[in-house]
């Protein structure tokens, strides 16, 4: 009899403590899977956003100008500034475009402003307003080119659209535009580097373009 009770006794016991670490277990269970499904916490990602967190991992290439020939050293000195080790190169895209087409310069940036607007009503969009050179200063390059031939049909283009006081010229290497270029950016340098662009007017930084004879 006293074995029939102690046999008892104990199966009740273990009834006991799997009921409790069942309920236990299973409700911790339920609260988690619970946690990862919670639909109020999943937020559905565009696809600009995806590429702007991929760009925050992923060190790239940018580069920043035009510049002016003249502020080259001053943006390299701005730019290595911003972080210890930066290597920045000078990329001058269009060293073998012996032709130009422009506008004259004008007395000063507010002047260049107002006929850039003039140019946009036209339905001109491809300028730059060279910001710092001896001679060419707040003078608008309209296209530079390899050709006279290309130059003569940019020419005959902007003439057609009204714009009356362009010229047509062998280009002066002192108006060339130089890009600077960095590695290795990440998105919050690449964000430090745009903070420039009041520093040197006419500036953007974009990506670096891709290595295919083209400038």
């Amino acid at each position: 009899m006293r074995t029939v009770f102690l046999l008892l006794l104990f199966a009740n016991v273990a009834f006991f403590a799997w009921t409790y670490y069942d309920r236990t277990l299973g409700s911790q269970g339920e609260r988690i899977v619970t946690q990862q499904l919670d639909p109020d916490k999943v937020r559905l990602v565009s696809r600009d956003e995806v590429a702007r967190l991929a760009r925050l991992r992923r060190p790239a290439c940018v580069e920043f100008g035009p510049i002016g020939p003249n502020d080259v050293p001053r943006a390299e000195d701005a730019i290595a500034g911003l972080q210890a080790g930066l290597k920045v190169d000078a990329r001058r895209p269009e060293d073998s475009a012996g032709w130009w087409v422009y506008i004259p310069p004008v007395a000063n940036r507010p002047a260049a402003n107002q006929r850039v607007a003039e140019l946009r009503r036209l339905g001109v969009e491809d300028f730059f307003i060279i910001p710092e050179d001896p001679k060419f200063k707040y003078a608008i390059s309209l296209g530079v080119f390899r050709s006279a031939d290309a130059a003569k049909a940019r020419f005959d283009a902007l003439q057609q659209l009204g714009v009356r006081d362009a010229i047509l010229a062998e280009r002066d290497s002192s108006a060339r535009r130089v890009y600077l270029q960095v590695q290795m950016v990440t998105e919050p340098l690449r964000a430090r580097i745009a903070e420039l662009r009041s520093a040197f007017p006419g500036s953007e930084v974009r990506d670096c373009p891709s290595t295919d004879g083209k400038g």
